[in-house]
């Protein structure tokens, strides 16, 4: 019993010397994830491209019917021209051949057909003579019978010209839908892209930014490299003091701590944490808003900071940046809906307009009070280290 005690204790000696990294996640993770997007994004531009292939052969193809069908017009025009021309020379033929039969038969109230035929001088004119009448008769009804084949032959054509026509015209419907299917394709792949990119540009900063402190594939982040980091929250402003509390006040749910003091056009606004600017943009009242992404890898927990009413942002900031607690992002202000110069600051346990349980605005304001009403979520005062109460000031972040 003893031995097996003994060796029980060793055992968990040797496992309290060992690294704990149950939730820890390396940079090579992070590199794979950042790869995983890039990947989805070449992929992306791959299936755009071949569907723009698609698109413009589909184009080309409307184009040649309508080619098609403009050459059938024109030879149906031709067609009608011919049959037009055709009957003229029927008209003629036998009109001639009325002319001839009248010419023959009756001149003055005389027969000179008999005269013409029975003034030969001999056996062979006469037959000759005959011969003539008969075949210039003859010559006219077949030039005539050859036309009206040629007209049935034309109208024949034209009929198959319009079912030709029909079938183009359907082939071309099914072409120009298939070219509304391809447009929402490519409109679909590129928004997919689009928040692709965002993802890329997010893994991006929060890789770069972890490169920067020295981090390689092979770290586990938190533990052997970047130790502390992504979970040290400061506070936004050197001086200050709360001036609004995280929660339920006056009939509705305050998602921040608002913040001020006694010279905030001039105070610089710094990042609660180190991160990844995810959102720049001004709300529906104005007011400017600026939102970074966090990670803490230790926890393997997401945070997005919010910071709303800023009177201006700082330079060279854009979406993707990875920013440390030490770049200010801006001044204090009250653009916006605010009724004095403040600071506006959020914290959520989760990457507004990514996750799904904070991917539209709605879902987020859900969520952050139910993290609050139920789950015992404090806001930015769980987070960092400010004085009680209110209107307490502080000298340093």
């Amino acid at each position: 019993m003893r031995k097996f005690l003994k060796s029980l204790l060793i055992v968990a000696i040797i496992i309290s010397l060992i690294p704990y990294k149950a939730n820890a996640q390396t940079m090579g993770e992070l590199e794979s994830e950042l790869q995983k997007y890039i990947d989805q994004a070449n992929a992306n531009k791959d299936a755009i491209n071949k569907t723009e292939e698609e698109i413009k052969q589909t184009n080309n193809e409307i184009e040649q019917i309508k080619q098609e069908m403009k050459d059938l017009q024109a030879e149906i025009v031709k067609l009608n021209e011919e049959i037009k021309q055709y009957n003229e020379e029927i008209k003629q033929k036998s009109l001639e051949t009325e002319e001839l039969f009248r010419y023959l038969q009756v001149s003055q109230g005389e027969n000179i057909y008999l005269e013409y035929a029975f003034g030969a001088e001999t056996i062979t004119d006469l037959i000759y003579r005959m011969a003539i009448v008969d075949q210039m008769t003859e010559y006219n009804n077949q030039v005539m019978d050859e036309l009206e084949q040629m007209i049935e032959a034309n109208k024949k054509r034209e009929k198959e010209i319009d079912e030709i026509k029909v079938q183009l015209s359907n082939k071309q419907k099914d072409l120009e839908s298939k070219l509304i299917t391809l447009g929402n394709k490519k409109q679909s792949l590129v928004v997919g892209g689009a928040s692709i990119d965002e993802q890329i540009k997010i893994y991006q900063g929060i890789v770069d930014g972890y490169r920067k402190q020295g981090c390689k594939s092979n770290d586990v982040i938190g533990v052997t490299c970047a130790k502390g980091s992504s979970g040290a929250f400061r506070r936004p402003v050197s001086v200050g003091y709360i001036t609004s509390e995280f929660g339920w006040r006056w009939g509705s749910f305050h998602r921040a701590v608002d913040i001020s003091n006694g010279d905030p056009y001039n105070t610089k606004i710094y990042p609660v944490a180190n991160g990844t600017i995810t959102s720049i943009y001004n709300d529906i009242y104005g007011a400017l808003i600026l939102i970074i992404t966090h990670y803490d890898a230790v926890s393997r927990q997401y945070y997005s900071s919010l910071y709303a009413h800023m009177s201006s942002y700082a330079p060279n900031l854009y979406v993707g940046k990875y920013v440390t607690t030490d770049d200010y992002i801006g001044y204090m202000g009250m653009t916006g809906y605010a009724s004095g110069p403040h600071l506006h600051l959020e914290i959520a346990p989760c990457r507004i307009y990514q996750d799904s349980n904070c991917g539209t605005w709605d879902d987020y304001l859900n969520y952050i009070r139910d993290q609050a009403d139920y789950h015992g979520y404090g806001g930015p005062r769980q987070l960092i280290n400010f004085p009680s109460g209110l209107y307490n000031a502080w000298y340093s972040r």
